[in-house]
C-alpha cells in the first residue's frame, strides 16, 4: 500500500502538470510587474521564455535540468527545473520616455496565461478523479 501511494505522489505527468502551473503563475507576476511599471522611464517589458519552459518540462537530458536518479524508488530518472527564466523582451517598439510596455499586448497575455492554467487544472482535475475512481473500484472488487 505504501508502494502505491509513493508511486500515484510521483506519477511523471502529475509532477510536469505542476511544473507548468508554477510558471504560468510566475509568468502572471512578471506581467503583473510589467503592468505595475508602465509609467517607469526606461523600462524594459519582460516575460518568461517559453523556449527554456519547455526544454526543461520535457523528459531528456538538457543543461537546465538537474537529474537525480535516487529520488524515484525503482531508480528511475527524474528532473527538477530550474526557476523559470525571466528574459526582457527586444524588439518592441519604445516610446518617447524608452518605456517598451504595451498594456494591450500584456492583458494578451494575463488572457493567454489565465486560459493555460485553467487548462492544466482541468487536466490535474481529470487525472485525480481517474485515481479516485482507480481506488474505488478497488476497494468494490
Amino acid at each position: 500500500m505504501e508502494r502505491l501511494k509513493i508511486e500515484i505522489l510521483q506519477d511523471p505527468t502529475i509532477e510536469a502538470m505542476g511544473n507548468y502551473m508554477t510558471r504560468l503563475s510566475k509568468r502572471q507576476q512578471v506581467i503583473a510587474s510589467n503592468i505595475a511599471n508602465i509609467d517607469t522611464p526606461g523600462y524594459t517589458t519582460k516575460d518568461i521564455s517559453f523556449h527554456a519552459t519547455m526544454q526543461e518540462l520535457l523528459p531528456g537530458p538538457d543543461p537546465g535540468t538537474t537529474r537525480h536518479s535516487d529520488q524515484l524508488p525503482n531508480g528511475q530518472w527524474t528532473f527538477a527545473p530550474a526557476e523559470p527564466e525571466v528574459v526582457e523582451v527586444s524588439g518592441l517598439p519604445s516610446r518617447p520616455d524608452q518605456n517598451n510596455v504595451d498594456i494591450d499586448r500584456e492583458m494578451l497575455k494575463l488572457g493567454q496565461t489565465s486560459f493555460g492554467y485553467e487548462a492544466i487544472t482541468q487536466l490535474l482535475r481529470s487525472k485525480f478523479r481517474m485515481i479516485a475512481s482507480s481506488i474505488n473500484e478497488g476497494r468494490i472488487g
